[in-house]
Parts: C-alpha cells; structure tokens; sequence
C-alpha cells in the first residue's frame, strides 16, 4: 500500500509517498508557481509508479490538486506529522513563505488550539529574504553568521517595508553582516513571543524557515528559556502529515 501526501505552498510544493508502516519511500521539493511546473507530470508518474491507494493534499494551493481522495489544512497536517513522530501533547511553530501557524497538538494528532498570522508577512520566509536582500546577505548562510554574533541588537520593525528601511540605517552605521543576520533571527523570536502559547509543552519547529535557518531554533531557546526541537526534514512535515492522514483515513474507511 502507498499513500501520498502533497503540500502545495505559496512558494514551494513539498510531494511524499509512505508506505502502511509509515516508511517514507519518495519525497520531492520544487517551486510552485515555477514557469514550467512540474507538479502534474511528477504526480502522474508517482501514481503509476507506485500505484497510490490515497492521496492528500493541504497548503496554501492544496484546492489545486483535484485528483487528491482528501483536503485537509496545515494546521491538521502539521499535527498529524509531528505526532507520527512525537505522540504526546505538544506545541507546534510552523514558519511558512508568507505566513506563520503556532497551534497546540494532542498526543492523537488532535488540534486543540491555534493561531494564524496570515495577514501580513512579517517573521516569514519572505520577510526573511527580502530583508537578508536588502543587507545584501547570503540567505544560506544566516544562520552561521548569527551563531557568530554577540549583539543582542534587534529589528523593531514588523512590517516588512519599515524593516528594510531600518536595516539600510545598521549598514550605514556599520553594522557587521554576523550582527545583521542575528538581529533579523531576533526580530522573528520577538514576532512569535506575540503569539499566544502553551510554553510549558515540549515545543517543535517545523517549515521551511526552520529547514534554511536552524539558527532561529537557539534564539527561540534563548528567548523563551524552552526546549526547541527541529524535526529530520522540517520542510516536508506538513507533506507527511498529508500522507499519514490519508492513509489513516483509507484503513479506517
């Protein structure tokens, strides 16, 4: 038995198959709104590659995929595929391209509260890049520049436009590139203090912000004096808590 999980995201498209044991046999990352797309030729060929008994799709486009057997949302997905891997009472912090999901997840995937910032793209992946951008930083290499750095400096700007404006001042003052990336790392932390949570729970970071940037994990543990854990493939959990949910869903059907 195969089943397949799709994560279809404002910027990237995250594909798994498992198997009935919950072994991941294929996993697969492009863009999603590339020229060429190469959603709907991958997935005819996984399906008849390994003859896929059902589908789930979830994230931002997950409507996109009509062949999928069932939609779900990324907050059900980001449970699901956490617990697959910590069956306990947790909170999750899910860091997307464009939005930031923080919910909290019972030992049987269950959600039982949750928080969106959907609205403005502040401590998101694109908030990352266009301000690493502006600093004229190397995005894959923020987070060994900040491990570097001992300021406690901090972006007080949320908004995104207002935070490349203030970061065009740390270079005319002659801000070093460490103390740059540790401060947009810090100005992120400071964005999800914000978010009401449960802190008293093992906490998980999941998404693609956690998969380019492992460094926010320690400002995360600094800030809130937690344990942070950052699951094998971050970026592909929501994608394989698709997966788990379709195949739960087939053998209880």
């Amino acid at each position: 038995m195969h089943f397949l999980g799709v994560d279809i995201g404002s910027l990237y498209t995250k594909l798994l198959i498992i198997d009935y044991d919950f072994k991941v046999l294929y996993s697969d990352i492009f863009k999603t709104l590339a020229r060429n797309n190469k959603r709907d030729d991958i997935l005819s060929k996984l399906i008849k590659e390994y003859i896929i008994d059902y589908s789930c799709s979830t994230g931002y486009g997950r409507k996109l995929m009509k062949s999928a057997d069932i939609v779900k949302t990324e907050l059900y997905c980001a449970s699901a595929g956490v617990t697959q891997l910590a069956p306990f009472e947790k909170t999750i912090i899910d860091i997307g391209g464009e939005d930031i999901k923080l919910l909290k997840s019972a030992a049987n995937a269950k959600v039982i509260d949750f928080y969106m910032n959907s609205k403005c793209a502040a401590g998101t992946g694109a908030f990352i890049t266009e301000v690493a951008e502006r600093a004229e930083l190397d995005v894959a290499d923020m987070s060994r520049l900040a491990a570097n750095s001992k300021s406690i400096k901090e972006l007080n700007s949320f908004c995104t436009v207002f935070a490349k404006t203030e970061i065009m001042k740390w270079i005319f003052d002659d801000t070093s590139d460490e103390d740059l990336a540790k401060g947009i790392y810090i100005s992120i932390a400071n964005r999800i203090q914000k978010i009401p949570a449960d802190n008293s729970l093992p906490v998980f970071l999941i998404g693609g912000v956690a998969h380019y940037h492992p460094y926010l994990k320690d400002i995360l543990e600094e800030k809130f004096n937690i344990k942070v854990t950052i699951p094998e493939n971050p970026q592909l959990i929501n994608a394989f808590g698709a997966a788990c949910i379709a195949r739960n869903s087939f053998v209880n059907k």
